[in-house]
């Protein structure tokens, strides 16, 4: 008995709308029915032997689904499309990059593909549905392509988003032994990274008026701080307006966090009054 049109819908709607011949076949379709189903505009093929199901909407996450089901089995997303999905970076790669087995890829234009011996189990995960390498891998693999600076706001956006440590990097690199990049991923995770013109402007006042400079964006008990003197044992916020509702929930949130054990600052402080800041910096950090 062929299947009905509803039957391949709701498989393709936990795949992002996208599904393969492979796929079509095991449901009980024929060559045949896939051929009218193409003609009668319900499946558009997107790859070989890949189709969106019932439209052709641009979606990230149907693009990486799509170009995932062409690679064939053990298939995953990877590098800069695997950073993009799992917001570790911001950057959109022209095509998507998919790592596959050696015995099982297949080559396919409009993709990158990256062939590996072996993918260990444990460097896959899926994220909305979607086969992708886990953080710490993209990052190892991301490694030699991005500058220092770029891999360092990676991984703390890894941090943020994923709760990536340290420790999980270290234990990917143990589980892919000469892999290039895993001498500058742990420099990456190590070293301190600026975020925002604001933390930047924060920074060149710091330089202006000769005081140390702290560590910025590093854990603080469990936390990540914007700015961090040990030594002193000082932290300071930058805030800005842009995450609150009202200017009176801005000057209150100010108010609360400079009450407590750390200090704030806003863009007004730096930029706008440089001098008296500078000269509250110093008197915090008892200079």
């Amino acid at each position: 008995m062929r299947p009905k049109f509803d039957t391949i819908a709701e498989l393709a709607g936990e795949q992002h709308g996208r599904v393969s011949w492979r796929q079509l076949v095991g449901e009980g379709c024929d060559s045949g029915q896939i051929g009218r189903w193409v003609s009668d505009g319900r499946l558009h093929p997107v790859h070989h032997g890949v189709y969106a199901v019932g439209h052709t909407a641009p979606s990230l996450f149907g693009d990486l689904m799509a170009a995932v089901l062409a690679c064939g089995d053990g298939a995953a997303v990877s590098h800069a499309s695997g950073a993009q999905l799992l917001s570790v970076v911001r950057s959109v790669p022209r095509w998507p990059e998919i790592t596959v087995p050696t015995t099982a890829g297949r080559c396919r234009p409009g993709i990158v593909v990256h062939r590996v011996r072996a993918l260990p189990d444990r460097d896959v995960c899926t994220w909305h549905g979607i086969p992708v390498t886990t953080v710490p891998r993209v990052l190892l693999d991301l490694a030699p392509r991005l500058r220092p600076a770029d891999l360092s706001r990676a991984c703390h956006e890894a941090w943020i988003h994923h709760r990536m440590t340290p420790a999980m990097a270290e234990a990917c690199i143990a589980r892919n032994p000469g892999k290039k990049g895993a001498a500058k991923l742990r420099r990456a995770l190590g070293s301190d990274v600026t975020l925002s013109l604001l933390e930047d402007a924060f920074v060149d006042l710091l330089k202006t008026h000769g005081l140390p400079l702290p560590r910025t964006n590093v854990d603080h008990h469990g936390d990540k701080v914007d700015c961090h003197w040990p030594q002193h044992r000082l932290t300071v916020e930058l805030v800005t307006f842009r995450f609150h509702a009202t200017r009176y929930g801005f000057e209150n949130d100010v108010a609360r966090r400079r009450r407590s054990k750390h200090i704030a600052y806003t863009y007004g402080d730096v930029v706008e009054q440089p001098a008296a800041t500078a000269a509250d910096v110093r008197v915090r950090l008892g200079l």
